[in-house]
């Protein structure tokens, strides 16, 4: 049998065309009845009937029930004769106008381990990739606080990926792109000097990226303060303003009674406004009395307009206000928490103004090459990846190499990218200087342009400033080719939020626009959802997130609590439980769908145990090995493999059919799910169906376990076939612990 899909699948492939042939049809009708349900292959009702059944009343009707006894040998020999190699059915009956079949478990399973011990299957996977050049880059976290759950969702999908691509014989390069350049990070140097000439400096006991994450925050904070004061300020004058022209627009009409209630609330407001600094109440009301007599002012023509100019306004200052109160909330905790780091910034940062000016210089001075900024940018960044590098080291993710977008070879590429585009007629000189890139032009002389932003409009996008700076999409552009070009990539992809998308679009159409054509359908944007906290609105800006290392801590405990719970106390190496704290988590990042939103409850986190299971079925299986043959499975494979090769000459020398178990049967269907499952993952990119997979391995050998003796079975002959399916799990449970890069543990 081959190694290659799910048992189920692979009798339905094989029936489609045995159907078709048999009552000539197309293999397109069969099809449909299979996906609608009308045709369906199920397990049986009674071992006694086989292992699977289909109805066939459907395709039977027609023809005289005298005949169903001819059709159905001719389908029994059809199906055998289909399905006995590739998909191991070796019988097959028709009863009353059912189909039933059975599959040589028992030769299924021999059939794995022989393919396992000769490495037959690795040497399949490998075949896909053929040695050829991946770059994979993930994480690329803005290096200005530490990597929190979200950024660390990323980073666990990028090495899943990068895993999952080296199984299949992709020469793996994972990269690292450091937004060295962006206003974060020049926001994140501009708090850094003026914390460093107070003489503030980091506390001994202070992670390093911690740190520089709470001088990051209150130095965005200050500055959003200041400009949403100054925002209220300006929306709640216009206000005002048109609240007065809604007054005297009323006076006639109050006269009448019209609008009488009304122009006394709005003089009352005004008044107050004179002397009650609680602008924000006044307004709530303005915008109630508004609403209220709303329908009847609509129907004025001269008060309509100013009416919605208000309940416009006061919605703007509404969305303003409340910005505010988050960032004032902020603000609080990080002058109770920090006083003296906060005092230096808030008697440094005058005016929004000025700050928001000193960052712009700082971005075009490193941009310019400027040494003296640059090494202050290049000293802060590597503090901060150094943290990141200890964050991940924990969870066994590591870079081939960090990309840098200050380096000289990238904002070369950049002004390429730059010069080449101002050269085409799709882009234009802004009054201000800056350089636009319109791709609808493009889009309708590019069906590749168009159908890559279908049905949206492909739009327009600054692809450099009037100051000479480029942005992240330029950059970025430039750091393509440079994966491309430098690297020697074959194929990229990007692990990049889905709110990235268009930006993402934007790379593709601008250098296909440029010709190069090839590097742009080679790259691929590997899209995910964030990650949402039931309860907490994460904010790096205001320093409000979940950092990994929390997360991690906090996963410990729930571990230790766990084995507590089970034993009394926990036992086994130490390390066991902070490696099965790294198992949780990476599992939980991985356990929904990359294009779905991963919504947490931290109360809740204990809960999360998937990694836990996979790795107790891991170690179950190498314990029954361990004591079945006097050997260390994970540091003896070779001896292993050679004591399974003696149950295979023992078997095969005296060959007698062994009718399996359920369990053990349900087993052999997931253990052949190995390959399907992979090469799923890696063309729909859902790498979490590798950990669902795997899950459900993990219970299935469980349930197994407690059905199904293995060491104090009697039966030899039983004995060996249980020892050969604990190998295979094993083999199979190891392959998977590589590609979701869960730990392997001895013992627990």
């Amino acid at each position: 049998m081959c190694f290659m899909s799910k048992i189920r699948d692979c009798i339905t492939r094989a029936l489609v065309g045995v159907l078709s042939d048999t009552f000539k049809t197309t293999r397109e009708s069969i099809e449909k009845l299979f996906s609608t349900g009308r045709l369906k292959l199920t397990p049986t009702p009674d071992p006694k009937l086989g292992d699977y059944g289909i109805s066939l009343h459907i395709l039977l009707k027609n023809y005289d029930k005298s005949s169903w006894e001819e059709i159905g040998l001719k389908l029994c020999n059809a199906i055998l004769e289909a399905a006995r190699e590739e998909c191991g059915v070796e019988k097959a009956e028709f009863i009353n106008g059912y189909l039933n079949m059975t599959v040589s478990h028992d030769r299924v399973l021999l059939d794995l381990a022989k393919l396992f011990l000769n490495n037959e299957i690795s040497r399949d996977l490998s075949g896909i990739g053929a040695g050829r050049k991946v770059i994979v880059e993930h994480t690329s976290a803005n290096p200005v606080h530490p990597l929190h759950i979200g950024s660390g969702r990323n980073s666990v999908l990028g090495d899943v990926l990068a895993r999952l691509l080296k199984k299949l014989g992709f020469t793996v390069d994972t990269r690292f792109y450091v937004n060295d350049l962006g206003r974060q990070v020049a926001t994140l140097t501009y708090g850094v000097q003026i914390a460093e000439s107070a003489g503030i400096r980091k506390p001994d006991d202070a992670k390093i990226d911690h740190w520089y994450g709470v001088i990051y925050a209150i130095t965005n904070t200050l500055i959003e303060l200041d400009k949403l004061r100054s925002s209220l300020n300006n929306i709640g004058d216009s206000v005002l303003s048109l609240l007065r022209k809604l007054l005297e627009a009323l006076r006639e009409k109050s006269k009448q009674g019209e609008f009488l209630e009304l122009s006394l609330i709005l003089t009352e407001i005004q008044e107050k406004t004179k002397f009650v600094h609680n602008s924000p109440l006044l307004f709530k009301k303005l915008y109630k009395a508004c609403r209220v007599h709303a329908k009847k002012l609509s129907e004025d023509p001269d008060l309509a307009p100013l009416v919605n100019q208000i309940l416009d306004a006061l919605g703007k200052y509404r969305e303003a206000w409340i910005e505010y109160k988050r960032f004032h909330r902020a603000e609080m905790r990080l002058s109770t928490t920090y006083p003296h780091l906060y005092s230096s910034l808030k008697s440094a940062i005058k005016s929004y103004v000025e700050a928001e000016d000193s960052i712009k210089e700082i971005t075009k001075r490193a941009e310019s090459g400027d040494e003296e900024i640059l090494s202050t940018i290049r000293r802060v960044t590597q503090d901060i990846l150094e943290g990141f590098k200890s964050t991940l080291s924990k969870l066994d993710i590591a870079f081939n190499g960090f990309d840098f977008e200050s380096s000289s070879e990238i904002l070369g590429l950049a002004r390429e990218v730059v010069n080449k585009i101002s050269r085409t007629k799709y882009a234009r000189v802004l009054e201000s200087g800056a350089v636009e890139v319109d791709l609808n032009s493009a889009a309708q002389d590019y069906s590749y342009v168009r159908d890559l932003f279908y049905p949206d409009q492909a739009g327009r996008f600054i692809i450099m400033r009037s100051d000479g700076t480029t942005l992240y999409t330029t950059r970025d552009a430039a750091y393509t080719l440079y994966k491309f070009r430098a690297l020697g990539a074959s194929e990229v992809y990007n692990v990049i939020a889905v709110e990235q998308e268009r930006e993402q679009k934007q790379v593709k159409a601008t250098l296909y626009v440029l010709g190069y054509d090839s590097e742009a359908e080679k790259l691929h944007h590997f899209m995910y959802e964030m990650v949402q906290l039931k309860g907490v609105r994460m904010s790096g800006r205001r320093g409000v997130y979940y950092t990994m290392d929390e997360l991690l801590l906090d996963m410990e405990e729930c571990v230790y609590r766990s084995l507590i719970r089970e034993r009394g106390a926990p036992a086994g190496p130490e390390d066991v439980i902070s490696k099965l704290a790294v198992a949780n988590t990476r599992s939980l990042l991985l356990s929904v769908e990359p294009g779905k939103v991963l919504s947490l409850d931290p109360s809740k986190l204990c809960e999360y145990e998937q990694g836990t299971i996979i790795e107790y079925a891991f170690v179950r299986a190498q314990s029954i090995l361990r004591n079945a043959f006097n050997l260390e499975p994970l540091e003896d494979p070779v001896g292993l493999s050679s004591k399974i090769r003696e149950i295979l000459e023992q078997i095969n020398s005296s060959f007698e059919r062994r009718a399996l178990s359920v369990e053990e049967k349900l087993l052999v269907e997931l253990l052949v799910d190995l390959k399907t499952t992979l090469l799923e993952a890696y063309r729909e990119l859902k790498l979490n169906r590798i950990l669902e997979y795997a899950v459900k391995l993990a219970l299935q050998f469980n349930k197994f376990y407690e059905k199904c003796p293995v060491i104090g079975e009697r039966n030899e002959k039983t004995k060996a076939w249980r020892l050969l399916l604990v190998y295979v799990t094993h083999r199979v449970l190891l392959e998977l612990l590589d590609v979701l890069g869960l730990p392997k543990l001895k013992r627990i």
